[in-house]
């Protein structure tokens, strides 16, 4: 079973409820229909293109108290790969406020094409709506002491992957990958900011990846890392993570794309924890 088909079998009854009822919209058997479609991703696909549902979210300010991020950000995406579909370039962003044309948009296309990537991108865009800590005992000179480690912070998640056993670090290596292409899609501008953050001399500089070259090389690497694992082949993810690593900068085109035309304005309620790393 394709890894993207599956999740689609796995909408949560809201979601399914939310995307009947604003696609059969000359129908009143709505019960009927999210039974009939439950259990044919194939007939979900098609319903997700519909360009009401689209619509639909972009006008309610209050989305995500109504349907899962997941589904958010599937609809989003899939419009993404519309436009785009219509033109022969994307902007690509060089700094603040600063933008060339790169005529690179059949690549990123041919991307999204495959469902399984696009679904994954919509997974990993609804995994940082939220925040989660976790608390590990480090010996220390005789002593034993708690640090707390954020799954938003790549300095973070890549000490405590040097620390833990090889076998634990596949979802370690997976979320150092997703950082990295989420900032470099959704708030680019603040590692243009912090690259050209000039450090005090008599400080010493407070983070190890700055730039947008840094946040590229570094998820490049751990997305690599984690498809080479075995248990990224147990779950189906092995190529997607490979293909992320391979086509790191033009899986942040779509991302990029969606930050400026879509949710701009919302990325702050949204995404708020991930800019205060």
């Amino acid at each position: 079973m394709n890894w993207g088909v599956e999740n689609l079998r796995r909408l949560p009854e809201r979601d399914l409820r939310f995307i009947v009822n604003t696609v059969a919209t000359r129908r009143r058997d709505h019960d009927y229909i999210c039974e009939l479609v439950r259990d044919k991703p194939d007939l979900i696909d098609i319903m997700l293109n519909d360009e009401r549902l689209f619509q639909r979210v972009m006008h309610d300010e209050e989305i995500l108290l109504h349907i899962s991020p997941y589904l958010l950000f599937t609809i989003l995406l899939r419009q993404v790969k519309k436009e785009l579909s219509r033109t022969n370039f994307t902007m690509e962003k060089i700094d603040v406020g600063e933008r060339i044309p790169v005529f690179d948009s059949q690549m990123v296309g041919r991307l999204l094409d495959r469902q399984d990537i696009q679904d994954y991108l919509a997974h990993m865009l609804a995994s940082f709506t939220k925040t989660e800590t976790v608390s590990v005992a480090l010996p220390l000179g005789g002593k034993t002491f708690v640090k707390r480690y954020s799954d938003l912070d790549p300095e973070d998640l890549e000490e405590l992957a040097s620390i833990v056993e090889e076998r634990y670090r596949f979802p370690l290596y997976k979320r150092l990958g997703d950082i990295c292409l989420f900032m470099c899609g959704i708030f680019p501008e603040y590692l243009f900011a912090e690259a050209r953050r000039k450090t005090p001399a008599w400080s010493l500089p407070t983070r190890k990846y700055r730039s947008m070259q840094d946040y590229e090389e570094v998820g490049r690497r751990f997305y690599q890392l984690a498809a080479q694992q075995e248990v990224a082949g147990t779950a189906g993810l092995s190529d997607i993570l490979g293909t992320l690593a391979e086509n790191f900068h033009l899986a942040r085109k779509p991302l990029n794309y969606l930050a400026d035309r879509y949710i701009h304005w919302q990325r702050g309620r949204w995404f708020g924890s991930a800019v205060n790393l």
